[in-house]
Order: structure tokens, then C-alpha cells, then sequence
């Protein structure tokens, strides 16, 4: 039988039993369980996060089947063309991993009470969206409550170039708009624009208004599993040697290259601004009645 810290020792002799205990007293929310997030979750689970919130409203489909990790090929059937639930799947492998992990699922959207709550009393959280304008959600609302973001974000881009990052949010010291190249703003105003706002920009441009929608670019398994890879890593040195975490990282696979950039506070920046003003933050305003998502 195991002893109480046996199964970590390998780990416990890099970052002792203190580190370990806080991996383990870590509270983590996990947004978006797709590409990036089935990569992300059984490591945390591995390294022995024991309270885990995923949040995730989409079931599994077609296009998924080239690079979500833990998914059966049960999990989709091809005649209807119904795919399982992401969040069960997510539990599945949390419960394999191990049974005692107290697991949450939210099958809601991001702008949901449900999320908003489960984000607002988390200690890390990890971003894995796929759009901006979810990001800049969640980036102001983790900001708001003091709560670490660990973002990211695999692209492969026209040219054929292909790569990623990690941005690491916390203590009100730098954030998505303010850290390298920011948010896409055109992207983050049309995911939170209403459907009459769209329709009007649409009238404006000539277009139809499908045409303004964010679209899936192409994506593949190894690029995900190594910018996911590089965010557990910056989420264990986080918890265990802070002084060793970056708080940028840009992968760059074509140039196999991993470059660290820093990152200064702007005292400018309004969302840096924001940094543990609660409820005052007003980051309720992006709530969305539920019934309706």
C-alpha cells in the first residue's frame, strides 16, 4: 500500500513536500476543455491538483477527433454525428487519474453565474479559448478577484508558420492587453457585440453577417501538447519556485526557438487597474442569462 506522499516522490525530491502540499491545496478552474485544455488537465492531475472546476458547454464533434487527448472513439457517433459531452469526458479522465480528486464540471459559457463564481473563488486559473473576446472576459475578471491566469494560445498561421504562448497574469503587474502584442480588439468588440451591433457593422461593410463570425483555424495535437506543456510548467513554478516562472512565454516551432520576454506593469492600463477591486469592477456586466446561452 502507498504511503501518504509515495506516489510523488519523484516530484517531491524536485520541489520538497512543501510544494507538493500546495500543489495539492491548489483550487484550479480549467476554461475550455478542447486542443489545449485535454492536455492540461491529467498533468495537473498527475502532479496531485486535488480541487479542479472545468468549465466547458460544448460536446465532442467531428472535427475534434485529430488532436483531443483522452477521447474514445466511442465518444463520437458517426451515424448521428453526436459526440459525448466535454465535461464527462473531463471527469473520466480526472476520476482515472485518481479518484479522490473532487472534480467539477460547469456546462455553461464563460458568461455564466455558475463560471463567474466557481473563477471568482479558484486560486490559478487556466485559460484555454479559443477567441479574445473570451479572453479579455476572463482576464478582467480574474484580475478584479486577484485570482493567477494562466493563459494560452496555439496558432498555426497562413504562411505555413506555427507556434504559441504562454502569458501568465497576476498581481496586477501586466495582462492580455497589455503584454506583447495584446488583444485583437476587432475580435473582443464583435464577441461582445449584440446581434443588432453585427448586423448593422455588416450593413456597413456590405457583407454578410456570417462573415464577421471567428472562425477555427487550423490546428493539430503535438502544437498543442507542447504549449500546454509549457503552461503547467510555468503553473508548478508558480506554486513552488516563483522566482523561476516567466511570465511570457513565445513558442515559435518553425524556428524551434522558446523565447522569455518581460513584462512591465503599465499604470496606464485599465483592466491592470482593476487588480482587487471586486465587485466594484463591475465585471458582472458581461453576464449573460443563461437560459439563453
Amino acid at each position: 500500500m502507498l504511503t501518504k506522499n509515495e506516489r510523488f516522490d519523484r516530484q517531491i525530491a524536485i520541489f520538497g513536500i512543501a510544494g507538493q502540499d500546495k500543489i495539492q491545496s491548489t483550487k484550479v478552474v480549467l476554461v475550455g476543455y478542447g486542443g489545449l485544455g485535454t492536455f492540461v488537465l491529467p498533468q495537473i492531475c498527475l502532479l496531485g491538483v486535488k480541487h479542479i472546476t472545468i468549465i466547458e458547454h460544448e460536446t465532442f464533434s467531428a472535427t475534434n477527433r485529430n488532436r483531443y487527448l483522452g477521447f474514445l472513439h466511442s465518444d463520437f457517433d458517426v451515424e448521428t454525428d453526436i459526440g459525448i459531452d466535454k465535461v464527462l469526458v473531463a471527469e473520466r479522465i480526472a476520476k482515472g487519474i485518481d479518484p479522490d480528486i473532487c472534480i467539477k464540471v460547469i456546462k455553461q459559457k464563460l458568461e455564466s453565474q455558475e463560471a463567474f463564481n466557481a473563477i471568482m473563488e479558484a486560486d490559478v486559473v487556466f485559460g484555454c479559448l479559443d477567441s479574445d473576446g473570451a479572453r479579455a472576459i476572463l482576464n478582467e475578471l480574474c484580475i478584479a478577484y486577484g485570482v493567477t491566469y494562466i493563459d494560452l494560445a496555439s496558432e498555426v498561421f497562413e504562411d505555413g508558420l506555427f507556434g504559441g504562448r504562454v502569458a501568465v497574469v497576476k498581481d496586477g503587474k501586466g495582462c492580455l492587453y497589455c503584454m506583447a502584442d495584446g488583444l485583437d480588439q476587432t475580435e473582443v468588440r464583435r464577441y461582445l457585440a449584440s446581434e443588432q451591433q453585427l448586423e448593422n457593422e455588416a450593413k456597413v461593410y456590405g457583407v454578410d453577417k456570417s462573415s464577421l463570425a471567428i472562425g477555427s483555424g487550423p490546428s493539430v495535437v503535438d502544437l498543442n501538447g507542447i504549449i500546454a506543456s509549457l503552461g503547467v510548467q510555468e503553473f508548478k513554478l508558480h506554486l513552488t519556485d516563483p522566482k523561476l516562472q516567466s511570465r511570457f512565454l513565445n513558442y515559435r516551432g518553425h524556428l524551434k526557438t522558446i523565447s522569455k520576454m518581460e513584462v512591465n506593469q503599465n499604470n496606464n492600463c485599465y483592466c491592470c487597474n482593476l487588480f482587487n477591486k471586486g465587485s466594484e469592477a463591475n465585471v458582472v456586466r458581461y453576464l449573460k442569462d443563461s437560459s439563453l446561452i
